[in-house]
């Protein structure tokens, strides 16, 4: 029995002692599979340190200033264990974020402030920054409770999101204990009510590539909470996808209440 239907019996059972079975269905049916990222166990993905790039091509810059090398991805290692959608089969993927203040948040005009390179890299001049090997490990992600699909469902089952919640948390440290949730596609851990991830743009919903936690160990520091999200829609190259960063803090701005006189 593999990992993912393994998961999907102990989640039917544990959803099964709080919901009636029409529910648990559904809650299954919005199940998607995703990579869980652990280190230390393996090299398949490696975070911070020197910079992969293609051949010939100098370290991305924003305002003068370089990009901080994320991630970068063996996109030929990831394939056999799980295929997600949005990452390619083979070769590797790297992303760069700009880590000095200002950061970008992903609005459009910040569009320079992150960057995706693909195919054939090679690993650069080393790095003082910090750096960490990954190993994937396949999951059952559920959507968060900020998600709209949930609380549509909870129009049609009153008292279904207060449920959802306490079991959506439970099946979340039961995966993640008290590591950082880093992720490969699946549904975002969301950290504002924002819903799925979108283009500024766009009302279109996209799908995760990769999510990056705050982590101490590579001095990331997104917010408390806060996470980084790459996503894209369903037939955009991987170089042109979008940034989304979720924190407690987000200093874009907010629309104002009116005001009666």
């Amino acid at each position: 029995m593999d990992h993912i239907t393994a998961q999907r019996r102990r989640l039917g059972r544990l959803f099964s002692l709080h919901l009636v079975p029409e529910v648990v269905a559904i809650v299954l049916s919005l199940a998607r599979p995703a990579l869980r990222l652990r280190a230390g166990a393996g090299t398949a993905v490696r975070f911070g340190g020197a910079p992969s790039l293609p051949p010939g091509v100098l370290p991305p810059v924003s305002d003068g200033r370089p990009l901080d090398h994320l991630a970068t991805l063996d996109c030929a290692a990831l394939a056999p264990v799980a295929r997600l959608p949005g990452l390619p089969a083979n070769g590797s993927a790297s992303f760069y974020f700009r880590g000095a203040p200002p950061r970008p948040w992903g609005r459009p005009e910040e569009r320079d402030g992150w960057r995706i390179f693909t195919g054939a890299l090679a690993v650069g001049d080393e790095s003082s920054a910090p750096s960490l090997s990954f190993g994937v490990m396949p999951f059952l992600s559920l959507p968060s409770p900020r998600e709209p699909v949930v609380r549509s469902l909870d129009k049609v089952y009153v008292g279904f999101a207060p449920v959802y919640e306490e079991l959506h948390k439970a099946w979340h440290r039961s995966l993640w204990y008290d590591e950082p949730a880093h992720q490969l596609g699946g549904w975002p851990a969301l950290v504002e009510d924002s819903g799925f991830l979108r283009r500024p743009d766009g009302p279109d919903d996209r799908q995760l590539l990769l999510q990056l936690d705050s982590d101490p160990r590579l001095a990331w520091f997104w917010g408390e909470p806060g996470r980084l999200f790459f996503h894209s829609a369903t037939n955009d190259d991987l170089t042109d996808a979008w940034l989304t960063v979720q924190s407690d803090y987000n200093p874009r701005p907010r629309r104002r209440k009116k005001t009666t006189s």
